[in-house]
């Protein structure tokens, strides 16, 4: 793509040169990225505009004013502006006119890319340049899922605090700061403070634009509980081992067939992933491998690698060998992204819930440990991964030593 300079871009469009920087720096430009010290923008890319009447004159405080986000819910990327795989940029571009609504779906795509730096940057921009409470709980909420990525349990904390002082106005206002909450503290497995309604999975007094996105972090909270469960740590009445996970399927299933006819593409990406989750860890390799291929060939067009790389350290080699299969130059790439999620992921988790998980364990010791937790034999880990006996019980001598564990029943506390 060609480039221009800021001073380029300044004399274009007859602005001055810090006029341009400033529009970089909120995310007012789509496709400006920062170059050392230098702002480099697309040739072709239009001036936004800057709350001026057509004579040049401020309109009233129009430094200040920012219109609402157009749609009810701080999950832009999961509503349906956008419907159509590798639709990204022309989205940014539609939103010209909404500034803060498109620097908050620049955000969430950034976020979906696994590019941290630039989601730490805009979240503080929403946060010092908002209008309203969705714009607040969005930046926080950005916040917070960028620490996760950097490990941050100070800066995790702070995002909580934006987000609770957001100016909720009414209940349903309460429900989507719940909701938010709900959905960063799901990211490090934190089920401890979920709302009961979100716990029961009703959203019905949330605003519809919002409801995909609640569906999704709900799935999040399942596959939770159904591994703690597996692991003896979560009870239920009448359901035991991995009666829950075998359960996750007709839960998420529906929920898929709603999002493909609504045309969510980010919702369809998570479902799809949660859901091929579940399939592989009850052993339907099939039916795993349909979704994330499916999930796969929603994420490539728009480069969204950073979701899969949230998604790597549940499925073993599965979701490594499908993407090598449609596009290895960005299955390399996903797996540099989930290097760095990894180990922080892993900081931020152990020290806001005291555990243990280790990020030492190698993708195979990982997920054979995860089963043995589970209660699987052996034999039974063998015969689901095709290895032998003996390639299992080294890796799991191998996963309790590094633990520092004698029983295999204890490995659950690090994977």
């Amino acid at each position: 793509m060609k480039m221009m300079t800021a001073q380029q871009a300044a004399e274009k469009w007859n602005t001055s040169v810090r006029n341009v920087q400033d529009l970089c720096k909120r995310g007012r430009i789509s496709g400006a990225e920062h170059w050392g010290t230098a702002w480099m923008i697309p040739a072709d890319a239009v001036r936004p505009p800057d709350g001026r009447r057509k004579e040049g004159k401020v309109t009233k405080d129009a430094a200040d004013i920012y219109q609402p986000l157009i749609r009810k819910s701080p999950f832009l990327n999961m509503t349906n502006l956008y419907t159509v795989p590798g639709s990204a940029e022309k989205v940014i571009a539609s939103l010209a006119d909404y500034p803060e609504a498109q620097a908050l779906f620049m955000t969430e795509i950034a976020y979906s890319r696994g590019e941290i730096d630039k989601v730490y940057e805009q979240a503080h921009y929403l946060l010092s340049e908002h209008t309203g409470f969705y714009a607040v709980n969005a930046g926080g909420m950005l916040l917070a899922l960028a620490a996760m990525w950097k490990g941050d349990i100070h800066l995790y904390r702070r995002a909580k605090v934006h987000i609770l002082e957001a100016p909720a106005k009414s209940e349903t206002d309460r429900d989507i700061m719940a909701l938010s909450l709900a959905c960063i503290d799901s990211a490090v497995r934190n089920t401890a403070n979920h709302p009961e309604w979100f716990q029961h999975g009703r959203f019905e007094y949330l605003h519809p634009d919002s409801h995909a996105a609640a569906k999704v972090f709900y799935v999040k909270y399942l596959l939770v509980r159904a591994q703690e469960m597996a692991k003896g740590a979560f009870k239920l009445p009448d359901v035991t081992g991995m009666g829950l996970m075998k359960s996750i399927p007709y839960i998420v299933e529906p929920l898929i067939s709603r999002v493909v006819a609504e045309k969510l593409v980010i919702a369809e990406i998570y479902l799809r992933l949660l859901a091929a989750v579940a399939y592989h860890q009850i052993g339907d390799e099939a039916s795993a491998i349909g979704h994330v291929d499916k999930a796969i060939a929603l994420a490539l067009p728009d480069g969204l690698l950073g979701i899969l790389a949230e998604h790597r350290r549940q499925f073993g080699y599965l979701l490594d060998d499908r993407l090598e299969l449609a596009d290895p130059v960005a299955c390399k790439k996903y797996k540099a992204l989930h290097k760095g999620l990894l180990e922080g992921w892993t900081k931020l988790h152990n020290s806001l819930l005291s555990k243990s998980v280790l990020d030492t364990l190698s993708i195979r010791q990982r997920e054979i440990a995860r089963l043995a937790a589970f209660g699987y034999s052996n034999s039974g880990i063998a015969e689901r991964l095709h290895i032998s006996e003996s390639a299992v019980k080294k890796a799991i001598y191998e996963a309790m030593n590094k633990a520092g564990v004698d029983k295999r029943e204890e490995l659950g506390a690090f994977v």
